[in-house]
């Protein structure tokens, strides 16, 4: 069976702006022995491209004149 992750993002906005899943290695195409023979900072890098996925974000260009801000 493939080791399973918690990964999360929490912007720090709220109390209920993080958002988390449970994943397995088989998830994001991965051999236990794969991950095994990668350093921690390997894991780490993968495990960060696997959260930013599942967030949110862009941006746009905008006159100068536009208010700053949400």
């Amino acid at each position: 069976m493939a080791k399973k992750f918690k990964i999360w993002l929490d912007s720090g906005a709220n109390a209920h702006s993080c958002s988390y899943r449970v994943i397995s290695l088989d998830d994001i195409g991965l051999s236990d022995d794969a991950w095994d023979a990668m350093s921690e900072d390997e894991q780490e890098d993968r495990m960060k491209e696997v959260a930013w996925e599942r967030m949110e974000w862009g941006f746009e260009e905008v006159d100068s004149d536009e208010d700053e801000g949400g």
